[in-house]
C-alpha cells in the first residue's frame, strides 16, 4: 500500500515538471512557427474629383474575389471609396500583409478611374489559393451621384444592389467564372444593364423601378433569371438574352402601369424555359412566340394542351390568353396573346420570341408557362 502511495506520488510530481516544461516550449514554438493568420481591411482606394461630370465613370477589373457594389450617406467627401477585405491562413504567412501576394492600385491615367487588383508576377495561384479564406472587394458608390460601372471579374462573385431613388446609368458586369446579382429596388435606371458570365449564372431583381435603357444577360454554361415587379419604363426598350448551355426562367409581375412596350429575343441552347406572368389590368399586355421543329424545340416538349383537343390549356396554365392552333406537327410557331392584347385594349405590352435549339437530337429541352392576363 506503501509503495502504491509512492508511485502516484512520482506519477503527480513528473507531469508536473513535465507541463512546467512543455509547456513553454510549445509557447515558443507556436511564436516561431511559419503558421499565421492575415486579416486585413484596407479603404485607401479613393476617388474623389476635384470638378463633377454629369455621369461619373468607374472600372473594376480583379482576379480572384467576391466583389459587393452599394450605396453610401451621400455626406461622404467622396465620390467612390473601394475597400478591400480579406482574410488568409496558413504556413508561411508570418509577418506578411495581402500586398505580398497582391498588387492593388487606383490607377487615373486613363479618363475613367480604375481599380485594378491581380496576383503579383512572381506568386503560384495554385499556392496561395488555398490559403484564401475571405477576399471581398466593396465598392462604396456615393447617393445621388450617376455611374457608368464596367466590372471585370475572372473568378469569383459580383453583387450590385440601387436602392430607392438612387439613379445609376449603364451597367456591364464580365465574369469568367461566378455568379452575377442585380437586385434594383425602386431606383432609377437611366442606362443599359449588361450581365456577361463564361461559367456562372446572373441573376436580375427589378422591384418598382424606372428604366430607360435595355437589358442584356449572356451566359455561355449557366442559367439566366429574371424577375421583375411593377417595372415602369420611360421608353420602348429591348430585352436580350442568350443562353448557350443552361436556363432561362423570367417571372413578371405587372400590377401598374407599364409606361412604354418591351420587346424580347431569348436564344437558349441546349436548355429549358419556364416562364411565369401576371397582369391584373386590361392596359397591360403580352406576346410569347415559340418556334417549334428543327432546329428548335420539338413539339412534344410544349405544354400538351397547345397541340391536343382534349386538354384546355386555359383551365392548366393560361388564363386570360388565347393560342394559335399548331396545324402542323413538324415545324411551326406557337403564339400566345392575352387576350386584351388580341382586342388591341392595351396601352403597352411585352413582346418576348423564345427560340430554343439543341446540338444533339437527344437533347430535348423543356418548355413550361404560367400566364395570367386579367381583360
Amino acid at each position: 500500500m506503501k509503495n502504491r502511495s509512492i508511485i502516484a506520488i512520482f506519477i503527480i510530481v513528473f507531469v508536473g515538471i513535465s507541463l512546467i516544461i512543455t509547456i513553454p516550449i510549445l509557447t515558443l514554438s507556436i511564436g516561431i512557427s511559419p503558421y499565421h493568420v492575415i486579416d486585413e481591411t484596407d479603404d485607401s482606394f479613393i476617388y474623389a474629383p476635384s470638378t463633377s461630370s454629369p455621369i461619373e465613370n468607374l472600372n473594376v477589373e480583379a482576379e480572384y474575389a467576391n466583389i459587393e457594389i452599394k450605396y453610401v450617406s451621400p455626406l461622404v467627401d467622396y465620390y467612390a471609396m473601394i475597400e478591400v477585405n480579406i482574410e488568409m491562413s496558413g504556413k508561411n504567412l508570418a509577418g506578411k500583409n495581402y500586398k505580398d501576394f497582391f498588387d492593388a492600385n487606383l490607377d487615373f491615367t486613363n479618363s475613367s478611374p480604375s481599380f485594378i487588383m491581380a496576383f503579383k508576377a512572381n506568386i503560384d495561384k495554385l499556392e496561395v489559393l488555398p490559403l484564401i479564406k475571405n477576399l471581398t472587394i466593396i465598392v462604396n458608390l456615393r447617393s445621388g451621384i450617376i455611374f457608368d460601372l464596367n466590372i471585370t471579374l475572372e473568378k469569383g462573385n459580383v453583387g450590385l444592389f440601387v436602392p430607392f431613388r438612387m439613379p445609376i446609368n449603364n451597367v456591364i458586369v464580365n465574369v469568367s467564372n461566378g455568379n452575377i446579382f442585380y437586385d434594383f429596388n425602386y431606383c432609377i435606371i437611366e442606362g443599359n444593364i449588361t450581365g456577361i458570365v463564361n461559367e456562372g449564372n446572373i441573376f436580375y431583381d427589378f422591384k418598382h423601378c424606372k428604366i430607360d435603357g435595355n437589358i442584356i444577360g449572356i451566359a455561355n454554361a449557366g442559367d439566366i433569371v429574371l424577375k421583375s415587379t411593377n417595372v415602369k419604363y420611360i421608353r420602348n426598350s429591348s430585352w436580350t438574352f442568350e443562353i448557350e448551355n443552361g436556363d432561362f426562367e423570367i417571372y413578371i409581375y405587372q400590377y401598374e402601369d407599364l409606361g412604354a412596350n418591351i420587346t424580347s429575343m431569348a436564344k437558349i441552347s441546349d436548355g429549358g424555359v419556364f416562364i411565369l406572368y401576371e397582369d391584373n389590368s386590361a392596359n397591360i399586355g403580352a406576346r410569347f412566340e415559340i418556334p417549334y421543329g428543327y432546329p428548335f424545340l420539338n413539339m412534344s416538349r410544349l405544354p400538351d394542351c397547345l397541340y391536343r383537343d382534349e386538354l384546355s390549356c386555359a383551365h392548366q396554365w393560361m388564363d386570360g390568353f388565347h393560342h394559335n392552333d399548331l396545324t402542323s406537327q413538324e415545324k411551326g410557331r406557337a403564339i400566345l396573346t392575352s387576350l386584351d392584347l388580341l382586342e388591341k385594349s392595351v396601352k403597352n405590352y411585352y413582346n418576348m420570341t423564345i427560340e430554343m435549339s439543341f446540338s444533339h437530337i437527344d437533347l430535348l429541352g423543356f418548355f413550361d408557362i404560367d400566364l395570367v392576363s386579367i381583360n
